[in-house]
């Protein structure tokens, strides 16, 4: 019996994406086209392969048997396609610009060196990269995704303190309690370009306090904060090798975030993803001290 491998591509990417429309723009067609594909597979099979749930398309018994089969194909087709070296071309990295600048960057360059057939993209900037849009394949977000193609897991949490330079603390009335701050300048980010609820810190503070330099750059706050502008909510491992700045309160204002890291379902099995996302979850395991500031 011969069967079409487009038709078991197309069975691939319904079974990773749950529902027609997320499989139809992964593939780059109308879920119409994803439809027909699996009808003809199934018909050639003479089985069903997914049942119809609320939650989308589920697999049939038969169904999930087909997988692993399938994507042993997959794996030998990548493995043709690219005959010399499964780990080269490129892979795009977004994600938040302090994180990836003063973490991943040297990480990232160090990583490289062992593949200098695979080129990397890292993409640090203020603001959320769009899977969805391709703009990455993998990125790195401090908010999870609430639906989506998307294979996701908690790549680390970390810490957040309030900082001031020496220079500023020595020129300015001393704090000793949280009622203090109200008498010190402060630097924030702008707030209705801000992409992110949880980048709201400064605002969670019971006190009134208004900002007096804001930047939707994390690493403009802490040139700020350095040179002496005022105090600023910053990530504990953008400042770990700044020592010209201070705890300030570190008792009282401490905040934890979380980073996600996230890719397509469709990416997840390239060797290249795979090698990359691994790298990435060991490396923030081993840092834990620095991203919590330990």
């Amino acid at each position: 019996m011969k069967v079409d491998w487009d038709h078991l591509r197309f069975f691939l990417v319904l079974a990773r994406a749950k529902t027609l429309t997320n499989a139809a723009r992964l593939i780059g067609v109308e879920h119409s086209t994803v439809a027909r594909r699996i009808q003809a597979l199934e018909q050639n099979l003479g089985t069903q392969l997914f049942k119809r749930e609320a939650t989308g398309y589920e697999l049939t018994a038969e169904g999930a048997a087909l997988v692993p089969r399938v994507e042993q194909m997959e794996q030998s087709f990548l493995q043709i396609d690219k005959p010399h070296n499964p780990l080269q071309g490129r892979i795009r990295i977004g994600a938040p610009e302090g994180f990836g600048t003063a973490f991943l960057a040297r990480l990232l360059a160090e990583f490289s060196q062992h593949y200098p057939l695979l080129t990397i993209d890292l993409i640090p900037v203020p603001r959320m990269i769009k899977l969805s849009h391709r703009e990455a394949d993998i990125v790195i977000s401090i908010d999870r995704p609430k639906s989506g193609p998307y294979i996701i897991t908690r790549l680390s949490n970390y810490s957040l303190r309030l900082y001031g330079s020496t220079s500023y603390l020595l020129q300015n009335p001393k704090i000793n309690r949280l009622e203090d701050l109200t008498q010190h300048r402060f630097i924030d980010y702008i707030d209705d370009l801000v992409y992110s609820s949880a980048l709201y810190c400064l605002e969670r503070l019971p006190l009134q306090l208004t900002a007096c330099f804001r930047s939707n750059s994390i690493l403009a706050q802490q040139i700020a904060v350095s040179a002496g502008a005022g105090l600023a909510i910053l990530p504990r491992f953008l400042v770990n090798d700044k020592t010209e700045l201070e705890e300030v309160l570190s008792d009282q204002v401490s905040f934890t975030h979380t980073f996600w890291m996230l890719t397509l379902v469709d990416l997840q099995h390239e060797p290249k993803i795979k090698l990359v996302w691994d790298f990435l979850r060991k490396q923030a395991d081993i840092q834990q001290d620095l991203l919590m500031g330990s």
